[in-house]
């Protein structure tokens, strides 16, 4: 049996399942990982997906034919974000897209806040440095202060993203 969880809600789900989780429970649901070879498959690619070598191998034991799978015990790839090419849309989505090419989904806040002067200078013909960045600081924590899917921790002076 093949198990997948939703990259929007977190959800375990039977494969059967999937289907109506989009359709009814997590409409927003555009991408599901599969639990035991983590590849990450969208609404149209998941149907496809009915075992996984590591299936195979968990019933073929004996068999010396089928060889490890290279999914397994696979890094989370972490795709690096270019600064000068993204957009500023506000503090929650830009420092949302920044924090995603962190592993961990953390980062250090100062050096968030100079990331993201960086974005607001470069969309606003502006120079980074011109930025007032207490001031952005401030709007920033103000923002996603009462946002479920940031964590602020004010000890370590991190902000966390958690998808």
């Amino acid at each position: 049996m093949v198990y997948f969880q939703c990259e929007k809600c977190i959800a375990t789900l039977k494969k059967k399942q999937v289907e109506n989780h989009y359709l009814h429970d997590c409409k927003k649901a555009q991408y599901f990982r599969c639990i035991t070879c983590q590849q990450l498959f969208d609404r149209e690619s998941i149907k496809a997906h009915t075992s996984c070598i590591t299936e195979e191998e968990k019933y073929h034991k004996g068999d010396n034919m089928v060889k490890k799978s290279k999914f397994v015990n696979k890094p989370k790839e972490i795709v690096k974000c270019d600064l000068q090419s993204l957009r500023w849309s506000g503090f929650k989505k830009t420092s949302k897209i920044i924090l995603m090419s962190y592993e961990n989904y953390k980062c250090d806040i100062n050096e968030l806040i100079d990331k993201l002067a960086i974005v607001f200078a470069k969309n606003h013909n502006d120079i980074p440095d011109n930025c007032d960045k207490k001031k952005m600081k401030t709007l920033l924590l103000d923002k996603v202060e009462n946002c479920k899917y940031f964590v602020i921790d004010i000890l370590k002076n991190t902000l966390r993203y958690k998808p």
